[in-house]
């Protein structure tokens, strides 16, 4: 039943619980090491395995021209370029960030393979 007119002038108003405002921090207080998922300057990529547990590193041969093909990378493509580039500065390194495909010129697939087992070694 709908409580009529007279119900309703008749009822005991129940007083409403003061609500306190969060305030938020200056943008001026926080620095970039206080955020969430912070890798700034780190190793901000994911290399996963394939499910028999060996890296996603492969000889692409087409043609005359032979390329190593890291897949399944996430994250940032350009500090994993720069972090190969490091180790072994004479690779010559294209990619696809829209795919997660990192393309290296010439078969090197054994020094990366080994690279990630040392470095990223899950």
């Amino acid at each position: 039943m709908r409580p009529t007119s007279t119900l309703l002038s008749l009822r005991v108003k129940l007083p409403k619980p003061e609500l306190t405002r969060y305030t938020f921090q200056d943008l001026s207080s926080i620095s970039y090491c206080d955020l969430p998922n912070n890798g700034f300057g780190k190793k901000n990529y994911y290399i996963a395995k394939t499910k028999f547990h060996h890296w996603p590193v492969y000889k692409k041969v087409q043609n005359t021209r032979i390329t190593t093909e890291i897949k399944r990378v996430q994250g940032d493509l350009h500090q994993l370029k720069q972090d190969l580039l490091q180790i072994y500065p004479q690779f010559e390194i294209s990619m696809n960030q829209s795919a997660g495909i990192v393309n290296i010129k010439g078969d090197v697939t054994e020094e990366v393979t080994k690279l990630f087992e040392k470095e990223i070694g899950v």
